[in-house]
């Protein structure tokens, strides 16, 4: 069985090894593998004009370098890689894609130039003027657009540092809170839109002044507004012991005894009372308030207004 099996499988190869040598190589999709000869100029033409008529474009570059490569002092496959040079500068999406296009031709004529004789001179300087010309223009323009793009940000670095300084001057006369914060959100905003490295030496030291400016306006501000909010709440917060001393002493019987409604009634006037904000006069009334009631209620009271005030929830005032 062994035997059998080895003459069957030279009898195959020998059956393959007779279609190849016929054939002259193997055909597999777009690309074709010799075995008794190399392909020649006009076959790879003919194959490229195969792929180019069939629109296979991905399958045609890889034999036009694949023939360049092979044959690099071949004037005609020059001239078809130069000429698709030029075809792919016109549809390049991104400057990456010029350059690299660029680098693609500057190679195809230094290794035409190296191979080729004095014959080629004339298409080796036609193509090469034609390369030097677009890569002038390409750069030209780029240099163009770099510059305008850096005078709208210079221009657009001056607006900037106006508007700062307006906004800083702005800040200095308000005493409005919210349109305070509004206008630090707007200038953090705005600063982002700066290009530090287009300042010129008189915009840096405007930056400089109005930056600083910023900081001390900012703790002045929130110095000012912290002791405006400790003001107000201290006011109500007189307001609200004041309530409850009269409402307490309207109802001392009923709200003195065990059991009442005291707890609550304290909860609702001055549970949330946060004392750490307290100035010195509101403090002392706070603890005269707090102190008599708590005389006048019964022992057992005592405990459930300690516990209501220890546990209610306090005040936090944002600043």
């Amino acid at each position: 069985m062994t035997a059998l099996l080895i003459i069957i499988a030279v009898l195959l190869g020998y059956v393959a090894y007779r279609l190849i040598l016929r054939e002259g190589g193997i055909f597999l999709g777009p690309y074709e593998f010799k075995f008794r000869k190399d392909p020649g100029p006009d076959e790879f033409l003919q194959r490229l004009k195969e792929l180019q008529q069939g629109k296979q474009d991905f399958e045609s570059r890889l034999v036009l370098s694949a023939a360049t490569s092979k044959f690099p002092n071949n004037i005609e496959f020059f001239r078809l890689a130069m000429d698709k040079v030029f075809t792919d500068l016109k549809t390049a999406q991104t400057e990456k894609e010029v350059e690299e296009i660029f680098t693609r031709g500057e190679s195809l004529i230094k290794e035409f130039g190296a191979a080729s004789g004095t014959d080629s001179i004339s298409l080796l300087t036609e193509y090469s003027k034609r390369l030097v010309q677009a890569q002038e223009e390409f750069y030209s323009l780029r240099k163009e657009r770099d510059l305008e793009i850096e005078r709208r940000q210079r221009e657009r670095n001056e607006e900037i540092l106006k508007e700062l300084e307006n906004i800083l001057e702005g800040i200095r006369a308000s005493n409005d809170e919210m349109a305070i914060r509004d206008a630090m959100h707007n200038a953090a905003r705005l600063e982002t839109g700066m290009d530090l490295s287009l300042v010129d030496e008189s915009q840096n030291e405007r930056y400089r002044d109005v930056k600083n400016g910023f900081y001390k306006m900012a703790e002045e501000k929130v110095e000012s507004l912290r002791s405006a909010r400790y003001s107000r709440y201290n006011r109500k917060a007189i307001e609200r012991l004041k309530k409850l001393l009269d409402e307490f002493t309207e109802n001392e019987k009923e709200l003195s005894r065990s059991g009442s409604s005291l707890p609550v009634t304290l909860k609702e006037y001055i549970g949330t009372l946060n004392t750490s904000y307290f100035d010195g006069p509101t403090m002392q009334y706070f603890n005269y308030v707090y102190g008599y009631i708590f005389s006048l209620i019964d022992e057992d009271l005592k405990f459930e207004v300690t516990r209501i005030m220890a546990e209610t929830e306090k005040d936090t005032l944002d600043i």
